[in-house]
């Protein structure tokens, strides 16, 4: 092994134009005296003149860099504000449902808080229940809290995740679909219904409202199927009692929709007027 050249014994020629530091006293206008350093470099063309820089007041750095920080966070949450904003303009949550959340659902009955938690509890580990594709089906009667507790996930995940969420009836979800047969239509069936694979969370209010023809079921075990298969959330909201929805979706639905989260009967009275 070549041995080493300290330092103290490299040659003139590859110090002489090295930088000399020195610590001296210094004084700032505003937060008064404090040690600098004082560095010499040394021109390294022929005739010129060394430069001099002396640091700055370490309280002026550090007002310097959280004045930097500060307005790199303004920025920051001013993005993710708009973010938000997006998200829920393209969610389709009905405006009277955009301000709902678990706080303002009032669970007088032990049903109501059982329903409550597992909602609250659904939103409150959206990272896991994302990579896993849980989902939730939501029944019972109408003004029961459902849409209130549905929405109540969606505000949350959106605010807290900026995740995509899309929610809509059946009916408006067919629609989409069945716009695409007209001969003038630019767009095919496959689109559309990867529109509804896109979002992160599908909300797929007023199932069984209407019997509806073999065709839109075979759309909706499409929709709904992929979804389960592709491990992407999925909320299913309906006026129909449990036995009621299993005829209409079929066993196989619902048999998958159980396995990947739960299935909640809001079997009480309705409690339209209650819910803030």
């Amino acid at each position: 092994m070549a041995p080493q050249t300290s330092t103290a014994c490299r040659p003139i020629s590859e110090t002489l134009h090295e930088p000399l530091s020195t610590e001296i006293d210094a004084r700032c206008d505003q937060h008064g005296g404090y040690t600098a350093t004082r560095t010499e470099y040394p021109d390294l063309g022929i005739g010129g003149k060394s430069v001099v820089h002396v640091s700055r007041c370490p309280a002026c750095t550090a007002e310097g860099v959280a004045r930097r920080e500060a307005k790199e966070r303004d920025e920051a949450n001013r993005k993710r504000q708009w973010r938000v904003e997006q998200l829920f303009g393209e969610s389709g949550i009905p405006p009277r449902f955009l301000d709902r959340s678990f706080s303002t659902y009032r669970a007088a009955e032990q049903g109501q808080r059982i329903a409550l938690a597992v909602c609250k509890g659904f939103a409150e580990k959206w990272p896991e229940r994302r990579k896993t594709g849980s989902s939730l089906v939501l029944t019972g009667g109408p003004g029961t809290g459902k849409t209130h507790l549905a929405t109540a996930i969606a505000n949350h995940v959106i605010s807290e995740h900026l995740a995509t969420v899309v929610f809509g009836t059946v009916s408006a979800f067919l629609r989409h679909i069945k716009s695409t047969y007209g001969k003038d239509s630019q767009r095919t069936e496959q689109q559309a219904l990867n529109d509804l694979m896109e979002p992160d969370l599908l909300i797929v209010d007023e199932i069984g409202v209407q019997v509806g023809s073999e065709h839109e079921k075979l759309l909706m075990f499409e929709v709904l199927n992929e979804r389960y298969q592709r491990l992407l959330p999925t909320i299913l909201i309906s006026n129909l009692d449990v036995g009621e929805l299993e005829t209409f979706l079929g066993h196989r639905v619902m048999d998958r929709y159980r396995e990947c989260g739960s299935v909640l009967s809001f079997d009480w009275h309705s409690h339209r007027g209650m819910a803030a």
